[in-house]
């Protein structure tokens, strides 16, 4: 069986992880703008619903993946640990 390094574990989870947290930021973004389209064009029950998922898509992006997952785990390939 083949040993595969640690570096290389952190690394394939570190790109997991800051693909997911753009992905979700990505899909906050295109939620608020959907919402904010349609509290514009009159559906306020639909902008609002689209509103509220933009911001917690953009919350488990920005804070939930990239500030707790991501960052923590940069610091510690970048000190060696």
């Amino acid at each position: 069986m083949v040993e595969v390094p640690a570096v290389a574990v952190e690394l394939v989870e570190l790109l997991a992880v800051t693909v997911g947290a753009g992905a979700a930021a990505a899909v906050g973004v295109v939620l608020e703008r959907f919402g904010l389209s349609a509290v514009s064009g009159g559906d306020l029950v639909l902008g609002a619903w689209a509103v509220g998922m933009g911001l917690i898509a953009l919350y488990v992006g920005l804070v939930g993946l990239g500030y707790e997952q991501a960052l923590p785990r940069l610091r510690r390939l970048a000190s060696g640990e």
